[in-house]
């Protein structure tokens, strides 16, 4: 008997080890982790910081192309479009910024509707000097913020590119009912609330799922690597993308305002590879669900007279951008773009291989 007890001592001895030893790992290392400065500037909004990074060709060019500014996705920090923007920067300057709340960016304490977005990237570009008009590219949620923002703001862009964008309609048009897009963001709540208290603990200095789950993080540059493992630890990010989150019903009522774009050129572009079985909630086809996400784009492309509806058959909706494969088939049709902004409507081009 007294063996017994014996055994069970040591057995819960060991469980605590097993248990604490990493925790304690990881609270140590989370304290010691070394800051991952950002790889442009902080400017002063007013209250609070956004960070924006600008970059452009290194040689001169025999282009003088618009600048790109690039609006990311929901929740999403800056340095998962670097495929993108290196490859423009190329060409052209292109500016990608972080809004507020999102990796470098300071919480703001404001709405996250698409006039508020707008209002202050528009004094974030004003600050910055950057020329107007620019080529506006966005991913995601994007779609909204972009129309919502040549709606208030027209003379600011030359030409859009929207990277398989959000629609104004596309919560009801595809299915998601208030129930079930309720049901979506509960889920995400409740992933977000695990991920802030592994966050707390300190296990992701030990395993951040964030990254280490990513297909395409391994592939990226160093530097970025080490921007993404720093920023998927920050636990203020979670709270901005759900706000962000909860801003788009209203992100996508001011979006809808804009009926027209003119014969600005814009290209849509739609990554259509299958969705994996159970990102949808219950009761929704993901071919259905597809077919009139598609539909959605081609409405988009429609709003303007000189525009291009394309398809990545090889891109998800994050994958577009991360992948760098994919991010080369994306970035033409923003050079494109470029340069037929500063065209007349008549003229129009293939874009470069």
């Amino acid at each position: 008997m007294k063996l017994f007890k014996k055994i069970l001592v040591f057995a819960a001895i060991g469980l605590v080890l097993i248990i604490t030893v990493p925790l304690l790992i990881g609270q140590i290392l989370r304290f010691t982790a070394a800051v991952e400065p950002p790889p442009g500037k902080l400017v002063d909004m007013g209250g609070y910081k956004l960070h924006i990074n600008c970059i452009g060709p290194t040689q001169p060019t025999d282009e003088d192309l618009p600048t790109v500014v690039f609006e990311s996705g929901a929740g999403t920090p800056s340095p998962n479009y670097h495929w993108v923007q290196k490859a423009v920067a190329e060409k052209t300057k292109v500016c990608v910024y972080d809004r507020a709340g999102l990796a470098w960016s300071e919480e703001s304490n404001k709405p996250r509707d698409a006039e508020t977005v707008n209002s202050a990237l528009h004094t974030l570009l004003e600050k910055e000097g950057i020329k107007r008009p620019f080529v506006f590219a966005g991913h995601s949620i994007a779609g909204l913020y972009m129309r919502s923002y040549v709606e208030r703001y027209p003379d600011d862009v030359a030409g859009l590119v929207f990277i398989d964008p959000s629609h104004p309609d596309q919560l009801e048009r595809t299915g998601l009912t208030k129930d079930k897009a309720e049901q979506m963001i509960d889920q995400a709540k409740t992933q977000i609330s695990i991920l802030q208290w592994m966050i707390a603990l300190g296990v992701t200095e030990v395993y951040n799922p964030v990254v280490q789950m990513s297909p395409d993080y391994a592939a990226a540059p160093e530097d970025i690597q080490r921007q993404l493992s720093y920023l998927t630890k920050k636990s203020a990010n979670y709270d901005a993308a759900l706000a962000e989150i909860a801003g788009f019903p209203n992100a996508a009522k001011q979006a809808a305002l804009n009926k027209n774009l003119g014969d600005r050129p814009i290209v849509v572009i739609s990554a259509t590879e299958e969705m994996p079985d159970g990102m949808l909630p219950e009761g929704i086809s993901k071919e259905e669900f597809m077919k009139e996400f598609i539909k959605l784009h081609e409405e988009i492309a429609a709003l303007s007279t000189r525009s291009e509806h394309v398809k990545i058959e090889t891109a998800d909706h994050m994958g577009i951008v991360t992948n760098k494969e994919n991010a080369e088939k994306v970035v033409p049709y923003i050079i494109k773009v470029a340069r037929e902004s500063m065209k007349k409507p008549a003229d129009s081009e293939e874009p470069e291989e």
